[in-house]
């Protein structure tokens, strides 16, 4: 018994010395392993991160890609840099300052590929193995890649104004806003909207309507001057219909003109105004009252009391000075207020912010 016992100890003790160096082994390339997949992870977020960033820079113009592509490529490069990429073959102006390359590190922005709407990137990484070394295994490449775009807007807070549009084969852009004017869109440009020369029922044949829409608040001066004063809790969406809000007096009416009153009045001027700097939304803040993004639709033969479809949404930048009967305003681009994006909306200048899409 005392032999077998001896005898069994003494195996034990070999098969232990036989299967350490392996238990060790593995547990050095798993180590490995996980600093691999650590390191896959970083590139992707900073991958992530590049496309976005470098999308923010977007306007959704045709043919604007190749114009817009040095500060899409600034962006990227440096928030690539502000997720920790390396490349010492790019610049960071202005955005990044890369700090010293960590030894045995590689990194590369492969590739960053822009077109009006999306941004690409590709980024590479390099990491030494440690204990893997023993084996002889060098390094490891890691990629990853991720596309970044924006689109019109397809949602917007309630606003009781809309625009007029008499797009070609019912489908409107920039050019038919505005309906048989042909007027078009500038963005940074003042208009008047409703006044001799842009007038809602001159320019879309629809007697009775001023432009006015009914978001909720009903067909009174008071609701209305509620719905311009701070709108109305909601959301209206791309393709939804809409009812108009008939009557021109109303708009004149000392309600209404006070709701309209009270939101110029808590608008804020610190940022300068937009309508005179070419459309720069710089500074400017997503909650000022002033920046609206208002619905379009086509007024032509609406008379009285009519359902529209909307038909996408225009950012506008209200004017002090405004009154009901003669709103001053400006067409802006931005990609930072909206969060409700559609891909099938035209492009009048609100767009959502970016998505990743892969």
């Amino acid at each position: 018994m005392n032999a077998r016992g001896r005898f069994s100890k003494g195996q034990m003790a070999v098969l232990f010395t036989l299967v350490l160096p392996v238990l060790l082994g593995a547990m050095c390339l798993g180590t490995d392993f996980s600093i691999i997949y650590f390191n896959w992870a970083m590139v992707q977020k900073a991958a992530d991160a590049a496309a976005l960033a470098g999308a923010s820079q977007l306007s959704g113009e045709v043919g604007s890609a190749s114009t817009l592509q040095p500060a899409v490529v600034n962006y990227v490069n440096g928030f690539a840099c502000l997720n920790g990429i390396d490349d010492t073959n790019n610049t960071y102006a202005a955005v990044c300052s890369p700090g010293a390359a960590r030894a045995g590190y590689l990194d590369q922005i492969a590739f960053t590929n822009v077109t009006d709407t999306t941004v690409q990137v590709g980024i590479k990484r390099s990491v030494p193995y440690f204990f893997g070394k023993m084996i002889g295994l060098q390094e490891a490449s890691v990629a990853a890649q991720a596309t970044a775009a924006i689109v019109p807007t397809g949602g917007a807070p309630l606003f009781p104004v809309g625009l007029q549009c008499q797009g070609s084969s019912g489908k409107c852009d920039q050019a038919h806003l505005f309906g048989a004017l042909g007027n078009g869109v500038t963005f940074g440009s003042k208009f008047v909207l409703n006044d001799a020369n842009n007038n809602m029922q001159s320019s879309g044949g629809a007697p009775g309507n001023w432009g006015w829409l009914d978001i909720g608040q009903g067909q009174g001066a008071s609701g209305l001057g509620t719905a311009l004063a701070g709108g109305l809790s909601g959301t209206l969406t791309f393709g939804e219909t809409i009812n108009t809000s008939p009557g021109i007096g109303k708009g004149n009416a000392q309600p209404a003109q006070k709701g309209l009153d009270k939101r110029l009045s808590s608008c804020d001027l610190s940022h300068g105004d937009p309508c005179t700097n070419g459309g720069n939304t710089t500074g400017i803040s997503c909650s000022d009252p002033c920046m609206i993004s208002v619905p379009v639709v086509d007024f032509t033969n609406c008379k009285g009391n009519c359902s529209r479809a909307i038909e996408g949404f225009a950012l506008m930048y209200l004017e002090q000075g405004s009154t009901t009967s003669a709103i001053n305003a400006c067409f802006l681009k931005s990609t930072n207020c909206t969060t409700q994006g559609n891909a099938g909306a035209p492009n009048l200048g609100s767009l959502a912010p970016p998505v990743l899409i892969n």
